[in-house]
């Protein structure tokens, strides 16, 4: 057992000013010592020797029962122990200091050991969980300390291992009880740290002395936990809607909260969600260990989910959750006006009026602005028993936080509200792209962009624009306001150089933008366009009058160099194929010409008038050369001569009348004299030259003893003459409606348009 003794003195030394000696405290420990605490006397200098003296009182401190024993204190101590052996006994104590010959008393004190005692630390036995809300102890005091538990009286502290905080009991035990105690009220399922601690009760009698016991140090820590219980609540339920497909239906996904180890009060194995439409039973949805569950779903019903947790004792209270059907909107009953303020860098405070209906709970939304498809929202549940709520989750300075409040009562929500806010601003995280728009040899006009919402920091304020002129020492601020995007600088000089920047500011700074240099122009827009416009016009007038010459030389020199070629789809042919052909009956074998020639006799064109004999068809043509006028391209009307007559064959008289005549299927006919002999010449059609009236007597002369033939240069039926000569099917001549008046021509003369007949030549 151990001993504290406290006691005041006071000293005077002859020849120095009076010094009080004074002692704090006396402890008395079982079975040690008594051991004193005192402060020492500065004046007296370091080197002082403080002594304790302790003797051993029979009753009290009536006389010397024992030895007196001392301690001194070690240098720069001031404490000092003394070893007893028996505490229930009083005690004379006495301090003394000595410093160069000098001593100072304290005045003796009578105290009793067991008035001062400190008991050793108590031993706990064991700690053990009997029911899920109390937990069982027990201890003892070492030694024989005491000999009665009604002497002593005894701290409990335990506190949950999360927290740092102590619970205390104090009580005192039963006569001849042992130690232990039952300690109830606490949480299931939670794990304690329990110790304990005693102080002895000592007799009234003791208290004379003036001393008092002392507690105890605590025991050691010893740890239990209480045991399971079914979760005292349900978890907080919350859901997000997705929009509606083309089939009608919609994700929506049920997220809950983890129940606190105070509210789950054991183990979680899982959570149910059931799923209730109206007017039917509830369906199980899901059994999950996770926080959350995706469904789909009709999006034009209403449903009311449930869900619960469950651990290895029972299932918790359900939480309800209504979920109106898409596009119906929920009953506003009253407004619920939110008011919020920044309540830390990471901290947003909400406040709102305390609702009339106590059963309303309260859940929170938030996330950052701007809204983004897809984003992670935040959210918490609040009880109704408050008016505030403080969010941390999630929280950055100089970002923009959208915020929603659901009230619900039910599970059904009645009424929301939204705002927006900063925790903290900070200065933007840039300045605003600043480009000119235009520019003009005095004037600049300038536009910046507006800042994205996520790099601005804060609410914009206003915008500054810094520039300097070409020559200016100092630049020229303007500050506009942050509706404004745009400005005009100007009294610049021309061909002159400007350099500007832009500066943003909100209430947490400004922030500089990149240095653009700007040179004017040396005129204005429309200043260059119009002498542009006059040199051009000049050129236009210069440039048609050269045309206009060159054209009308030009129409002098084409008929010259570049004689006019004419259609022969709208061309007469006398335009440009020889505009006389002779018909001449010369011996020819034209084999090397049937390609371009299809070659017909005498007896092939008679074959057109059967009622002629071959012998009068052929004195017709015998001795014979004919000049003939070849017709244009025939169209539905008569073929004319150049001078506008009608075209003659046959030695002048009339062709047969061409207004029927539908097409032309050949170019070109010749009819060539064939000679008996066997080494006559043989002449291209294309070597036939139209002869003079001289020249036509001789012919005549030659021709009696001659054959005849005719040739059709006919592109047409080119096919049909790549079949080689001799080979060609000839059908009917009628198909050459021009050969045909030529041969009724020859057989039939008749009399000229003028009533004369036809002469030969």
């Amino acid at each position: 057992m151990q001993l504290i003794l406290i006691f005041l003195t006071s000293v005077s030394c002859s020849g120095l000013a009076p010094r009080t000696l004074k002692l704090e405290y006396c402890v008395s420990f079982w079975a040690k010592n008594i051991t004193c605490y005192w402060n020492p006397l500065l004046d007296m200098g370091p080197e002082t020797t403080y002594r304790l003296h302790v003797t051993e009182e029979a009753g009290r401190c009536q006389m010397d029962f024992g030895h007196t024993r001392s301690c001194a204190a070690t240098q720069g101590d001031s404490a000092c122990g003394v070893p007893v052996e028996n505490l229930f006994a009083f005690y004379k104590i006495k301090l003394t200091a000595e410093s160069r010959g000098i001593q100072v008393s304290a005045p003796e004190m009578c105290i009793h050991g067991m008035s001062i005692v400190k008991l050793s630390a108590p031993e706990l036995s064991f700690a053990e969980a009997n029911q899920s809300r109390c937990f069982y102890l027990e201890w003892n005091i070492p030694g024989d300390e005491v000999l009665s538990v009604l002497e002593t009286e005894y701290e409990i502290q335990f506190r949950d291992v999360a927290e740092t905080s102590w619970v205390q009991v104090n009580f005192t035990l039963s006569e001849n009880a042992p130690g232990f105690a039952n300690i109830c009220h606490v949480a299931p399922f939670t794990n304690y740290s329990v110790r304990v601690r005693a102080k002895y009760l000592h007799e009234v009698s003791f208290a004379i002395s003036g001393g008092r016991p002392f507690w105890s140090d605590w025991s050691c820590e010893r740890f239990v936990r209480t045991l399971q219980e079914v979760p005292s609540t349900g978890p907080a339920l919350w859901r997000k809607l997705g929009h509606s497909d083309g089939y009608g239906n919609r994700v929506v996904v049920l997220m809950w909260k983890p129940l606190t180890t105070k509210e789950a009060n054991g183990e979680i194995l899982g959570y149910s969600l059931h799923s209730q439409k109206r007017g039917e039973p509830a369906m199980l949805q899901c059994f999950t260990p996770d926080l959350q569950c995706s469904l789909l779903l009709p999006a034009g019903e209403e449903f009311t989910f449930l869900v619960v947790a469950t651990n290895m004792v029972g299932m918790s209270p359900p939480t309800k959750l209504v979920v109106p059907p898409s596009g119906g909107q929920e009953a506003l009953l009253s407004a619920l006006p939110v008011l919020v303020s920044p309540a830390g860098d990471h901290s947003l405070l909400l406040r709102w009026p305390l609702p009339s209906n106590p059963v309303t709970v309260y859940i929170f939304e938030w996330g950052q602005l701007p809204a983004k498809e897809g984003r992670d929202i935040s959210w918490c549940y609040q009880p109704a028993s408050v008016g505030h709520a403080l969010i941390t989750e999630t929280i950055v300075p100089g970002k923009l936080y959208e915020l929603k409040v659901f009230a619900l009562i039910d599970g059904k929500i009645w009424a929301s509200d939204s705002t927006s806010a900063y925790s903290k601003q900070i200065a933007p995280l840039r300045a605003p792209t600043l480009y000119p728009v235009r520019v003009w040899k005095s004037r600049v006009e300038l536009q910046w962009e507006i800042l994205p919402l996520e790099e601005r920091g804060g609410v914009i304020r206003n915008y500054t624009v810094f520039y300097k002129k070409e020559g200016d020492d100092e630049h020229t601020a303007v500050v506009l306001d942050s509706s404004v995007h745009g400005y005009l600088i100007e009294g610049l000089a021309p061909s002159s150089a400007v350099t500007v920047f832009i500066a943003v500011a909100n209430d947490g700074g400004s922030t500089n933008g990149t240095v653009l240099t700007i040179h004017t122009k040396d005129s204005d827009y429309g200043e260059t366009e119009i002498l542009s416009s006059v040199l051009s016009v000049g050129f236009l007038i210069v440039l048609l009058a050269g045309s206009l010459a060159c054209l009308w030389k030009h129409r002098l020199l084409r008929k010259y160099l570049w004689p006019p070629i004419p259609d022969p789809a709208k061309s007469n042919l006398a335009t440009w194929a020889p505009q006389k052909m002779c018909l001449d009956f010369s011996p020819c074998r034209p084999e090397k010409w049937s390609r371009d020639y299809l070659t017909l006799t005498i007896t092939d064109l008679l074959r057109v008038l059967p009622s002629q004999s071959e012998e009068m068809g052929r004195k017709a043509f015998l001795g014979n050369q004919w000049l003939v006028d070849v017709p244009g391209p025939l169209q539905k009307s008569a073929p004319m001569t150049r001078n506008g007559s009608p075209s003659w064959v046959s030695g002048g008289q009339p062709q047969k009348n061409m207004s029927t005549w539908s097409r032309v299927d050949y170019s070109r006919v010749i009819v060539v004299q064939k000679n008996h002999g066997p080494s006559g010449p043989q002449r291209s059609p294309h070597h036939l030259q139209c002869s003079t009236k001289s020249q036509d007597t001789e012919n005549s002369a030659l021709g009696s003893k001659s054959g005849q033939g005719v040739w059709l240069q006919n592109f047409t039926y080119e096919a049909l003459l790549d079949a080689g000569p001799g080979n060609r099917a000839f059908g009917s001549v009628g198909e050459f409606p021009l050969l045909v008046s030529l041969v009724e021509g020859i057989l039939h003369p008749t009399e000229s348009p003028q009533g004369t007949p036809r002469k030969k030549p």
